[in-house]
């Protein structure tokens, strides 16, 4: 996949190159042709103020190319109207004064298109990268899903024969080998988890709801992964319903007891409570593990991202918490993050909006 990556980026960057160099000789040809064409009508008709023309060479130089061949073009519209259309002709001085002030205007507009036009240009590269990115993320993940759950399966089957379980060499392989393809399993799932997020959006089915419910489903699906953690579970007693799509925020939470997980040390204590605040319900997950700095507690939630400091420590992709997020907003909730510092663990919490019942209409006799 890294090799996929770097192979998308060199032709990306081989495409702008040649992109550049071809925009710089269509917006030159267009001075050329606009000069010519303003040429023959001034046989015909006074021409002055003509520089606002050579503002089309620029905006096609800035879109195709971006902003080097942009300023390249502006600089031979200038030039070009200076010497052929402003007296003295065949001159580059320029010595009226009206003449003067459309050259700076056209450079002051000139500017401000070019850079308009450059950002739309680099919103499409972008918006053209991404989806190259998620069409390779999204195939080399189907493609490892067949594969991998035959593994997983034979890890099972294993685990399960009384010779392996009997083996003291054997067992831990496969212990081991069957965690390992879950947690691969688990990675995969997020990458096909982002990319149906980006392709297709998030259509949840809400329904009525005990906030009791998701937790423990969520700590049910991680069981295995919170074997080696002290876990502490509080859910205040008579939470109201909430209205949400069970499914989403189930997975949401456990991408937070997995994170938790993830940044403490083994059988340091992970908490998961459950409890009303003002009007919405909050599941929140503690940590006493690597905690957050002031710069991360608004990043943690971005796509992709990874502290500098666990990139080389600890595996993951970037994805879990930012699936998370979507996952909640999508259910018309929040997610908020607090730590006290570096080392000193962290708060994850999810706020979902309490909602009154609709209240059943009467029926008349």
């Amino acid at each position: 996949m890294l090799t996929g990556m770097r192979a998308l980026t060199a032709m990306l960057s081989g495409l702008t190159g040649h992109a550049r160099l071809a925009a710089i000789g269509v917006s030159l040809m267009l001075v050329v042709v606009l000069t010519a064409c303003l040429a023959v009508a001034s046989w015909l008709v006074d021409v002055e103020h003509v520089t606002i023309i050579y503002l089309i060479p620029v905006m096609v130089a800035a879109i195709r190319g971006g902003v080097v061949p942009a300023v390249i073009s502006a600089l031979a519209g200038i030039a070009t109207a200076a010497f052929f259309f402003y007296p003295p002709i065949y001159d580059l001085r320029v010595d009226n004064p009206e003449h003067i002030i459309d050259l700076i205007l056209f450079v002051f507009v000139a500017v401000v298109t070019g850079k308009l036009a450059a950002d739309v240009r680099q919103a499409r590269m972008r918006a053209q990268a991404d989806a190259l990115r998620e069409a390779l993320i999204g195939s080399v993940s189907h493609e490892l899903r067949t594969p991998l759950s035959s593994i997983m399966g034979s890890a099972s089957v294993l685990a399960q024969s009384p010779q392996i379980a009997k083996d003291e060499r054997l067992s831990p392989l496969v212990r081991v080998l069957r965690e390992e393809t879950e947690r691969l399993n688990d990675q995969i799932q997020n990458l096909l988890d982002a990319t149906r997020i980006s392709n297709e959006g998030i259509r949840p089915h809400p329904q009525w709801v005990d906030p009791c419910d998701i937790v423990n489903a969520a700590v049910e699906h991680k069981r295995r992964l919170l074997d080696g953690h002290a876990l502490k579970i509080a859910v205040a007693d008579d939470l109201p319903l909430v209205q949400v799509d069970a499914l989403l925020i189930e997975k949401a939470l456990g991408q937070l007891i997995e994170n938790a997980m993830k940044y403490s040390a083994p059988g340091s204590p992970i908490e998961i409570m459950a409890e009303q605040r003002e009007q919405s319900v909050r599941l929140a997950v503690r940590d006493h593990g690597a905690g957050l700095a002031a710069d991360e507690l608004e990043r943690v939630w971005e796509r992709f991202y990874r502290s500098p400091r666990h990139r080389d420590s600890v595996a993951g992709s970037g994805l879990g918490l930012w699936i998370a997020r979507a996952l909640v907003t999508a259910c018309g909730g929040e997610v908020q993050a607090s730590s006290a510092g570096i080392g000193r663990g962290a708060l994850l919490s999810i706020l979902l909006p309490v909602q009154p019942h609709a209240e059943l209409e009467p029926i008349d006799d």
